[in-house]
């Protein structure tokens, strides 16, 4: 069974020999790791299942600086709404926008091609800061919806192009959670956010693609809407903060998991055995009857090379 396989027939909550798996780290440990392994170590040395691509689209941004492994936007792009006209917007139809995505394809046939398209928040996040747009939802709802409905319309020419290439699945990416619950409300999201993924969810189930959904945090007060909206399945699921048995007793054979797997406590400060347990514990309450690929969120950079051996090792082991 190939890795391909492996993920398209759990997304459609069948089992399968092991549970497919993939895995993130923090930028300044993945970049040592490429060096120690090389390039695209999580399949060619690790065996993951999962390759995340991406289009290549230079979306307008403010400054921002690299602090601590991650980027940070400490200035937004535009102050005024009325300079939103002046935004110089990527061109979805250059030959060069599929250029990553075509590589992997060429590189990793075998291989599950999920390609990234970042939501409207991620996009405006470097336009107007996250910040601003708590406000912006109300103080400035016509002038938001005119700018996502252009960040959108350019996704989805992207997305027609990417579907029918044999891709595994569209990644909508937009963080609307923190540890404690949404940051915004349900309404909210939808309206600016979830509605707003219709048109692309619809090309790729048209195409037979699957849809998946990432958002950091407490997400379960969103779970309803995502189902409505199409998605097949949610990322990352953290298990810190979310409730793994009612997900899977409310969810299962709807809404899939690619993810699950602790990244801030077991994976970097655990010992083998509750890495062990943290494993088992993830295929035992969310792995029956499919609709798992196993993932983390950034492993942090302090987190030991035996420890990522020693959830890798386990992964393995969980079997159908």
């Amino acid at each position: 069974m190939t890795s391909k396989d492996r993920v398209i027939k759990q997304l459609n909550f069948e089992k399968t020999d092991r549970v497919p798996f993939n895995f993130w780290m923090d930028r300044r440990l993945m970049a040592d790791y490429d060096r120690r392994f090389g390039k695209d170590f999580r399949v060619t040395y690790y065996g993951a299942d999962v390759i995340e691509t991406f289009p290549r689209l230079a979306w307008p941004a403010g400054k921002g600086e690299e602090r601590d492994g991650s980027f940070w936007y400490t200035e937004p792009a535009i102050r005024d709404w009325d300079e939103a006209k002046n935004l110089k917007w990527p061109d979805p139809g250059d030959e060069k926008v599929l250029d990553h995505i075509l590589a992997n394809l060429r590189e990793y046939p075998d291989k599950a091609i999920f390609v990234n398209i970042p939501g409207p928040f991620t996009i405006l996040h470097g336009i107007r800061l996250m910040d601003n747009l708590f406000l912006d939802v109300y103080d400035y709802p016509d002038e938001l919806h005119s700018v996502i409905k252009k960040i959108m319309d350019i996704q989805n020419e992207v997305i027609k192009k990417a579907v029918a290439l044999p891709i595994t699945a569209v990644y909508f990416q937009d963080d609307l959670a923190s540890s404690g619950g949404l940051l915004f409300s349900p309404r909210t999201i939808e309206e600016f956010i979830l509605d707003y993924f219709k048109e692309g969810t619809a090309l790729a189930k048209k195409a037979g693609k699957h849809v998946v959904f990432h958002s950091d945090g407490q997400v379960t007060d969103i779970l309803d809407k995502l189902v409505e909206a199409g998605i097949d399945a949610v990322n990352p699921l953290q298990p810190e903060f979310n409730d793994f048995q009612f997900f899977k007793a409310k969810y299962n054979g709807r809404l899939g998991v690619y993810g699950g797997i602790d990244n801030t406590k077991i994976i970097p400060d655990g010992t083998k055995s509750e890495i062990e347990s943290h494993i088992a514990y993830v295929f035992e309450k969310l792995g029956d009857g499919g609709g798992l690929i196993m993932s983390s969120h950034d492993i942090p950079a302090h987190c030991p090379h035996e420890n990522v051996e020693a959830m890798v090792a386990c992964i393995k082991k969980c079997r159908y």
